[in-house]
């Protein structure tokens, strides 16, 4: 992988992050397949702006969920030249969505060890209606 081809996983994953849940529940068993195919799909124009519309609006996506999302995105966007970046999109597209498949699972092995040891922390034994918490 390359800096550009991360880069514009990176776009991609923002976009991903900005997906309703409900949307990605009601498509949980294609969700992977439809990014996929979306993405492509959606790359066949000659303007990273008009590639980021019909993206999210195919997919009801936002752009992140924070405002640091947001800016990190336009960061990127104005760094990137169209031509090579759609043409990356349109023929490495399932390299593209893989990348955002495996820093998804990161990100959610990451939350779910951050819940796991937060739940560990908690005793068992309530004090006066209060949980204690081990340091």
């Amino acid at each position: 992988m390359n800096e550009h081809q991360r880069k514009v996983a990176r776009l991609m994953e923002i976009l991903w992050m900005g997906i309703p849940a409900d949307y990605k529940s009601r498509y949980r068993m294609t969700i992977w397949a439809q990014f996929e195919r979306e993405i492509k799909s959606a790359a066949y124009t000659n303007s990273l702006t008009k590639f980021i519309d019909r993206l999210c609006s195919r997919l009801q996506s936002e752009i992140g969920r924070k405002a640091e999302d947001r800016a990190e995105f336009a960061n990127l966007v104005s760094g990137m030249d169209d031509t090579a970046t759609l043409k990356t999109l349109r023929e490495e597209t399932t390299l593209i969505a893989l990348m955002v498949r495996v820093a998804n699972q990161e990100r959610r092995e990451a939350w779910e060890a951050a819940m796991a040891k937060r739940d560990s922390a908690l005793v068992g034994e309530e004090i006066n209606g209060t949980y204690e918490v081990e340091d």
